[in-house]
This record gives C-alpha cells, sequence and structure tokens, in this order.
C-alpha cells in the first residue's frame, strides 16, 4: 500500500514560499529594497527592463557581505536580524524572515554580487531555479548588486499572470516611491528600460521628499501633525486639509516603525479623523508615521507583512483619530495665505518638530464695501439663540416666537476671530455671502456654514445630554405603518435624548409632545420618522455611539438658512460670529466646503490683466 503523506523535495518547498513572498516584480523590489535599507545604504539605484518582467536590478552601497554569509544567504530562513522567539516580538528591521533570497532565486535566474570590505575584493554567485550554479571572486565597492532575470521563468503558469509592461512597472514605481516616503534620507533613482523615472536625492526632511514624489504644489493643502502620547507612541507627518482629496485611497501612505503597511485599523482610525469633514467616495492625502514600542505590534501576521496586529487596537486607533482631528479642528488654514503654510511645513517637518509660529496679518489692497441687498427682515434665528432660550419641559405653552436676529447679540463672540474680521460686500444669489479679506475675495456657502454650526451646537447638547426641547401647544399625533411604528417604539428613549417627547397613543399611533427648541414649526411627522429609521440603520449600543453624527447631521439640516434665502448684514454678522465659535468650520457635516477663496491676481487673469 503507497503511502498517501510524503515529504516535499526543498525545490518545491521553495516554489510554494516563493508564492507568498513574490506575487510579481514589485513583490521582488519590495524585499530587495528592504534588505538594501536595513544594510544601511545611502545611495539606492533600482533598474528595470519590461516593467521587471525581464531583469530587476538592485544595486546599493551597504555593509555587503563576505564570503559566508553570500552562501548562507540563498538558505531558506537564514538571516541576520533575528536569532530567539523574543526578537520577534522586539523587530527593528524591515526583513527579518529570511526568505527572500531564497524565494526569488528558485523562480528566476538571480545573480548576488557583494563586498563587505574597502579593499573592493567580493562575491559574486550566480542562482537559476534555486540552484547555485556558479561562485567566483569579483572587483567592486562597498555595496551589494542583485540581479533578477526572467522572473517565473520555471513557473509559465504564474507567469501568465503577470499584467503588461506598464501596470507591472506601476507597481514597483508605487513599491520605491512608499520606501522613499519612509527614508527622505536616502537616494533613490529608478531606471525603466535604460531611462531615468525618478532621480531622488538624500534630503534632510518629509516635506522635500513628498514635494519631489506627490507634486510641490501638494504641500500648500498639507498640514504638519506630531502627537505623542507618552514615551512609546507617537504619531508625526503631514495631512491634508479636507479641500484636498482623491477618488480613492492610493495617497493614503502610513508607515509603522519605518514600515509600510496597509492595515485596517489604521485606515479607518485616519477616516475618522476626518469624520464629517470629506464627501463620500473622497479620501484624504496622508503621509503618517506611527512610532511604539515594537512589543506592541505584531508584524508578522501577513506573508507580505503589509497587515499587522497590534496589542492595545482600540488604544492606536483612537490616538490616530483624535491626533487627526485635533490637527483639522482649528481650521487655521483659513486665516493664512498659502505661502505661508507652506513655508510652516517645511520648517516643521524638515526639523520633525512642531513649533507655534505667529501669524502675519493679512495685508492688501482694502477697497470701499458694495452695498449689500437689505430685504425684509424674516425671523431667522440662529442655532445659539434658539438653543440659549429657557426651556421648561412638559410645559404645554405656545411656541416661544424666536428673538429677531437684529436684537440678538451673541454671547462670548469676539471681533478677533476670521470670520468676524471678514468685510462683508453682499450676498450673491440669495445663496452665497460675498467677503473681501485684505486683497482676496471670499465666498461663503450660508446653507453649508449654518449647517456645520447646527451640527456641532446639536453635538456638544447630545454630549451634555441637554438639548433644549420645546413643549407643543397641541401634541401631534403621529399615524405610522407597521414597521415604523415598531422602529419608533424601539428608540423612543434615544429619541428622548435628542429633544423629542413622545408617547404611544395606541395602536400605530404616536402623541409628539415636546421636540427640539431649534425644530419649532418644522414638518415633525416626517422629521420624527426619518430620525427614528436612522436609528435603526445604525445598530445600537457602541454602534450607536459612533454613528449619532448622522442623525444629527439630519436635525441640524432641518433647522438651518437654506439656500436661496435672503439675509441681510446683521443676520450675516451673526452666522459669521457663529462660526468663529465652532471647530471643523471649513466644511459642512456632509463634507463640502463651506468657504472659497480667489486671489486678486486670480481674479485679474480673468479680465486679462496680467
Amino acid at each position: 500500500m503507497d503511502n498517501k503523506i510524503q515529504v516535499l523535495p526543498e525545490e518545491l518547498c521553495n516554489k510554494i514560499a516563493a508564492g507568498e513572498v513574490v506575487e510579481r516584480p514589485s513583490s521582488v523590489v519590495k524585499e530587495l529594497l528592504e534588505n538594501s535599507i536595513d544594510a544601511g545604504a545611502a545611495d539606492i539605484l533600482v533598474e528595470l527592463e519590461a516593467g521587471g518582467k525581464r531583469l530587476i536590478r538592485i544595486t546599493d552601497n551597504g555593509c555587503g557581505m563576505n564570503k559566508q554569509d553570500a552562501f548562507l544567504s540563498f538558505e531558506r530562513h537564514a538571516t541576520s536580524k533575528i536569532s530567539s522567539d523574543i526578537d520577534l516580538f522586539a523587530l527593528k528591521t524591515l526583513g527579518f524572515r529570511g526568505e527572500a533570497l531564497a524565494s526569488i532565486a528558485s523562480v528566476s535566474r538571480l545573480q548576488l554580487k557583494t563586498c563587505d570590505n574597502e579593499d573592493g575584493l567580493g562575491q559574486q554567485i550566480y542562482a537559476e531555479g534555486g540552484k547555485i550554479k556558479n561562485v567566483t571572486e569579483v572587483g567592486l565597492p562597498c555595496g551589494t548588486v542583485v540581479e533578477v532575470r526572467n522572473l517565473f521563468f520555471n513557473m509559465p503558469a504564474r507567469k501568465k499572470f503577470l499584467r503588461k509592461e506598464q501596470t507591472e512597472l506601476g507597481h514597483a514605481a508605487d513599491v520605491v516611491t512608499k520606501q522613499a516616503l519612509a527614508n527622505p534620507g536616502v537616494s533613490f533613482r529608478l531606471k525603466h528600460n535604460d531611462r531615468m523615472m525618478l532621480d531622488l536625492r538624500r534630503e534632510k526632511g518629509l516635506s522635500a521628499r513628498v514635494s519631489a514624489l506627490l507634486g510641490r504644489s501638494l504641500l500648500n493643502d498639507l498640514l504638519p501633525l506630531e502627537r505623542q502620547n507618552g514615551d512609546d507612541l507617537s504619531l508625526t507627518g503631514l495631512i491634508s486639509k479636507p479641500q484636498l482629496t482623491r477618488s480613492a485611497a492610493s495617497h493614503i501612505y502610513t508607515f509603522i516603525n519605518g514600515r509600510y503597511i496597509r492595515d485596517r485599523v489604521v485606515q479607518h482610525a485616519i477616516m475618522a479623523g476626518y469624520r464629517h469633514l470629506l464627501m463620500k467616495g473622497r479620501y484624504p492625502v496622508v503621509v503618517l508615521f506611527l512610532q511604539l514600542d515594537p512589543a506592541q505590534v505584531d508584524v508578522n501576521v501577513h506573508p507580505t507583512k503589509h497587515e499587522v496586529r497590534f496589542r492595545e487596537q482600540a488604544l492606536v486607533h483612537d490616538f490616530i483619530a483624535d491626533a487627526l482631528q485635533q490637527t483639522l479642528r482649528p481650521a487655521t488654514w483659513l486665516e493664512a495665505p498659502d505661502v505661508e503654510v507652506s513655508e510652516q511645513i517645511n520648517s516643521i517637518t524638515d526639523n520633525l518638530t512642531i513649533n507655534a509660529t505667529e501669524k502675519e496679518p493679512l495685508g492688501g489692497v482694502i477697497r470701499e464695501s458694495v452695498k449689500s441687498y437689505s430685504p425684509p427682515v424674516g425671523a431667522v434665528p440662529t442655532v445659539s439663540q434658539l438653543c440659549e432660550q429657557e426651556y421648561q419641559p412638559r410645559t404645554y405653552s405656545a411656541p416661544a416666537q424666536p428673538v429677531p436676529v437684529e436684537q440678538y447679540t451673541l454671547p462670548g463672540s469676539s471681533a478677533d476671530g476670521f470670520f468676524t474680521g471678514l468685510q462683508i460686500l453682499g450676498q450673491y444669489h440669495q445663496s452665497y455671502i460675498l467677503c473681501q479679506d485684505g486683497a482676496d475675495l471670499v465666498l461663503i456657502d450660508q446653507h453649508a456654514a449654518h449647517e456645520r454650526v447646527g451640527f456641532e451646537k446639536l453635538r456638544q447638547a447630545y454630549s451634555a445630554g441637554n438639548i433644549v426641547g420645546q413643549a407643543l401647544l397641541f401634541p401631534e399625533v403621529l399615524e405610522l405603518d407597521f414597521n415604523s411604528a415598531a422602529i419608533l417604539s424601539d428608540n423612543l428613549i434615544e429619541l428622548e435624548r435628542l429633544g423629542f417627547e413622545i408617547e404611544p397613543f395606541g395602536g400605530k399611533s404616536f402623541a409628539l409632545k415636546s421636540v427640539p427648541q431649534m425644530l419649532a414649526g418644522q414638518n415633525l411627522s416626517t422629521l420624527v420618522v426619518d430620525v427614528a429609521l436612522e436609528l435603526e440603520r445604525i445598530g445600537s449600543s457602541g454602534q450607536i455611539r459612533e454613528s449619532i453624527d448622522d442623525v444629527l447631521i439630519l436635525m441640524a439640516c432641518h433647522s438651518v438658512i437654506r439656500a436661496n434665502q435672503a439675509l441681510d448684514q446683521v443676520e450675516i454678522k451673526a452666522l459669521l460670529q457663529e462660526l468663529d465659535q465652532i471647530d471643523f468650520k471649513a466644511n459642512c457635516p456632509h463634507g463640502r466646503p463651506v468657504i472659497q477663496r480667489m486671489t486678486l491676481t486670480e481674479i485679474e487673469r480673468l479680465f486679462r490683466r496680467q
């Protein structure tokens, strides 16, 4: 009887290991670049032919290897980077498993040249299909050259899955980009078919490397970030202002202890930091470096080492999300010209520290204000005004009349704020407020602005458990279908926290007795059902805590100034004062911009004056 279980031959084992490590040419580039960086290289040259399918050659000036180490590097699980299981939980290098060269050599024709001395005498080893064919001495400077030809020549089935030359080149260039971002002090060059694609010199800081790789124009829309949580957790890098977005997450670059990772926890934390600042389907541009104790993260949970596992996952997630929110909250970029922000980024990221900088007052031509159109004043209460009114629960009196906005002075308002310092020119299309800031023209979307104000006030009130309610003179009876009635019944307690007082009224009917004060006069029956359905959609317990903002956005949208609504100067000033008192003022809760700026130069160019 033949045995059913058998030990696989070494050659097949190497090919199986190669299947985990080597997916395409970019996988080879990644593994070899990590080895070069671990070897202390300051200059790295990557040469490709046919997108890496025909040739991958990586030359570095790292420490190199002696003859014995050069031979051992072709053995599986041979490495200089760990020696015991304890080292696995204190990794400070990029590569460590010792599978790279053995796996790559098993599916290619590989030549290794290396030298570890200043005498210029090194070793050359040629392997084909995982078997060493030739060994000679060779003269070369200290460093290593790895040349990989005809990838997957002995695995035609795998070779068929490789894409077009330009596609494979794009993947390889992306790997070089990520390593270059993580190591600005290292020179990187990328050549394809003898044409230089990238030539990155050594840089002192991150901003110069980002400028070279992602474009200098992006620097104006990037904000420096540096946060520390004790001695073992820190976050540094650059994050984009909400107006700079991409349609995919391809420009989110995250690194843990210098290693590029694409981790779901980290990605979720970043998007949580931008919550209610980006429109749906848009993603920020982010280059972030998280430093933590290597013992707190396991990088060996995935063959490509792109995914990691944190010992304290919630702590890391909340730290990242909070760091982004704290950086984005002040919206200081509204108050300074782009050039100043760019200079601040350069100085901060180059020194890897953050220092408070004094803002220079905005100069420019101050022109005579254009008289704004002043229609008859309507009773348009501000969110703050409504929230300040005293509420007596369960007192069924007539709805209070909103205080006319002319008589309302915002508590704690300051003339020193950015928005209150703008020169009001008027209103365009009864939807946009026109202002002047120095020589710049500033346009403000009145609905988006007031929606952000209303949302922030509601969120603060909800967190404090004191959303102001107003009793209705005559309770409104809501007649619902079975599904809506069941959902409403299940969420009565949460609706009460949101300022609604609702009681069952028999069958599928409910009596609405009190509503959030700012919603008085709205179509309440539709709103109550919408809020209940939203609560049902987001679920209960922890999910409500995370997604209750969606309900507050819905409520805010019902209560604020609309587009196509005429405002006079007093009402505009009240809105601008409220903007100065809230955070995240540059975007509405849906992510749409509140403010747009046009410089005098841009306007003069429209009229061919330049």
